[in-house]
C-alpha cells in the first residue's frame, strides 16, 4: 500500500521478510530533500486489516476517478467523503503518533509490476519493493 508519493514512494505498508511494516522515507532537513533510507515499524495485524480495507476504498475510488466516473473532489481522503475511510484514518493516525524508534532502517527499490491492463490510465500500478541494508 502506498500512502504518500512525492518524487517517488515516501510512505505506506509493505512486507519485510514475512511481516507487514509501516514505512516512511527519511527527510534530510539540512539538504531539504528526501533520502533513500526508509524507517520501518511493525504493523499490528488489526491495523493491517483496517489499512487494507482503507486501501480498497481508495483503489475503488481511484478506478472510478481515472475512468471519468467521479470528480477529484470525491477523493475519500477528503474528510467527509467516506465515513469509514475517515474512521480508519483516525485509528491509523493514533498508531503513527505512538511510534518510537524504527525497528529497521533500509534502502528501498520500488518497481511497478508489469502487465496491469485492467487498471485505467493514471492509476497507481501495483508495486514490488526490494529492501536493502543501508551503507
Amino acid at each position: 500500500m502506498v500512502w504518500d508519493i512525492y518524487d517517488g514512494v515516501r510512505s505506506g505498508i509493505a512486507f519485510y521478510g514475512a511481516e507487514p511494516y509501516y514505512f516512511d522515507c527519511e527527510f534530510d532537513s539540512g539538504e531539504g530533500d528526501y533520502t533513500d533510507v526508509f524507517c520501518l515499524w511493525p504493523m499490528p495485524n488489526e491495523l493491517l486489516r483496517l489499512a487494507t480495507e482503507q486501501w480498497q476504498i481508495y483503489r475503488a475510488w481511484e478506478r472510478k476517478f481515472h475512468s471519468g466516473e467521479v470528480p477529484s473532489g470525491t477523493h475519500p481522503g477528503n474528510r467527509g467523503q467516506s465515513a469509514r475511510y475517515d474512521e480508519i484514518e483516525d485509528r491509523i493516525n493514533e498508531y503513527l503518533k505512538s511510534l518510537s524508534a524504527p525497528a529497521h532502517r533500509l534502502v528501498a527499490k520500488f518497481e511497478a509490476q508489469e502487465d496491469q491492463p485492467e487498471l485505467p490510465r493514471g492509476c497507481l500500478r501495483e508495486m514490488e519493493v526490494t529492501w536493502l541494508r543501508t551503507g
